[in-house]
């Protein structure tokens, strides 16, 4: 069996072992997946969350990858991915799509490679044949890819080590592994909490979307309340870039992350969400293709179905 024949069956197995039966959520009730309690922050910080006129429930994670599994499930309605892990999922066959856009945060700094402070490793060509760990089908492993195929990290490339970003945290600051390619807020946990720093960034490799991830499901049953939801998540990003300072004081109540380190995350996190377009789809073939180029999701249908356009238009 080839490498290629292989990676897909580790996907479809992927992709079965979170298809299992959940009870619907009643249609009046969206939930909503969120990683590290930031969206929940920036809605209620903003006040755009009061006088719902159907029921919201929140479920947390601590990556895209368990959110994913969650939305194949049926556990959850809708939930925030990067484009990364969204379309890792999507092309493995998970039945969802993404229905509302992130624009690239930061510049794409939101999501980098790190280090430790112990190291001597500072820029992408240190990089070569060392251990990164990163989350396999995240936006990271779609980073340390993007690096590896444009000749930004050199041969012999780097050994890729999959772990949770809690096992990335622990295996990192043992020296366990040399790097860890990884994404807001664990980037600012890594350089401002505990001193390491950027070896190198996605700003100039990725598109650097994000996407509020829906399933097929909702789509179809609860389309009205999902609308409504993104249009509440547009007013309250537009209300953060007036008052960052609130919104990093309500992430640091609600997420425990110290006053400093939130500081930071709110600056990089705050954006300008809206309907997804067909040219953000057109930007999302590069991803699609990063994917195919290491040998992943060689039979995902055209990209263009993974997308629902035009949902929480103004």
């Amino acid at each position: 069996m080839t490498h290629r024949r292989i990676t897909a069956a580790a996907v479809g197995l992927f992709v079965l072992s979170f298809l299992s039966t959940r009870p619907a959520a009643a249609a009046d009730t969206l939930i909503v997946g969120d990683q590290k309690g930031l969206q929940k922050a920036v809605l209620e910080a903003s006040g755009a969350a009061d006088n719902l006129p159907y029921t919201l429930r929140w479920s947390e994670f601590e990556a895209a990858s368990p959110l994913l599994q969650a939305l194949g499930a049926g556990a959850i309605d809708t939930g925030i991915a990067g484009d990364g892990p969204f379309l890792f999922a999507w092309g493995a066959g998970l039945p969802v799509k993404a229905a509302f856009w992130l624009p690239p945060r930061a510049a794409g700094q939101q999501t980098a490679i790190v280090a430790s402070a112990a190291t001597s490793i500072a820029s992408p060509k240190d990089l070569s044949g060392k251990r990164i760990a990163t989350g396999r089908g995240s936006i990271g492993h779609l980073l340390l890819l993007r690096l590896i195929q444009t000749g930004v990290i050199p041969a012999p490339a780097p050994r890729i080590v999959f772990l949770s970003p809690a096992q990335a945290k622990a295996s990192l600051d043992s020296g366990a592994v040399d790097a860890w390619s990884t994404w807001e807020p664990y980037v600012s946990l890594e350089t401002v909490g505990a001193h390491g720093h950027v070896i190198v960034d996605g700003s100039a490799v990725l598109p650097n979307n994000s996407f509020f991830v829906a399933t097929d499901a909702a789509l179809a049953g609860k389309r009205a309340l999902l609308e409504d939801f993104y249009r509440r998540l547009a007013k309250a990003y537009a209300w953060s870039r007036g008052h960052e300072d609130a919104y990093a004081r309500l992430l640091a109540r609600q997420t425990g992350l110290p006053p400093d380190i939130a500081g930071p995350v709110a600056h990089r996190m705050i954006t300008s969400p809206a309907p997804v377009i067909p040219a953000i789809v057109q930007q999302e073939a590069t991803t699609l293709d990063a994917y195919r180029g290491a040998g992943f999701l060689p039979d995902a249908p055209p990209i263009g179905s993974a997308f629902a356009i035009g949902l929480g238009a103004p």
